[in-house]
């Protein structure tokens, strides 16, 4: 498994710097108060590239695989996360970005092996509020407010 890791992680290096050469050509916008076009490809940029150096670091540093306490074998869990996306998506716009996004989140938590229950509830609270804020108030983005229409701003 680490050496799988190793390959990806390159590969992944190489894409990365790939997609931020191009990022870094996009042209730049004038008007004030607003983001560049290449705003979220920067991001993208930062993020791939720093996942990929972290799955490089562990791929070097782990000696050898370590067993899961995740339920179920791969392909059954990719099968099993993809039905709780598309319920997910239905549930969306009715519920609401946060009443779905939470039980969402914890699920898929439970899915890959968490079974504790206060990490499953924080877990899922925590990463729909952290969501919210940055989509709502960092990047200006309305999130559908289904039920909490008339409570959520």
């Amino acid at each position: 498994m680490p050496k799988r890791n190793i390959i990806a992680a390159i590969v992944l290096i190489l894409a990365g710097l790939g997609y931020g050469y191009m990022t870094a050509h996009l042209p730049v916008r004038t008007l004030p108060n607003t983001p560049d076009p290449s705003f979220f490809p920067w991001i993208n940029t930062t993020l791939l590239l720093t996942l990929s150096i972290a799955l490089l670091i562990q791929g070097l540093v782990q000696a050898k695989p370590r067993g899961s306490a995740a339920v179920g074998g791969g392909a059954g869990r990719v099968w099993a996360a993809l039905s709780l996306y598309f319920v997910y998506l239905l549930l969306l716009p009715p519920l609401g970005f946060v009443l779905a996004s939470a039980p969402f989140f914890a699920a898929l938590m439970a899915l890959y092996g968490e079974r504790r229950p206060a990490w499953l509830v924080t877990g899922g609270i925590g990463v729909t509020v952290l969501l919210f804020v940055l989509f709502r108030y960092v990047f200006g983005v309305l999130l559908p407010r289904g039920l909490l229409e008339s409570i959520v701003p």
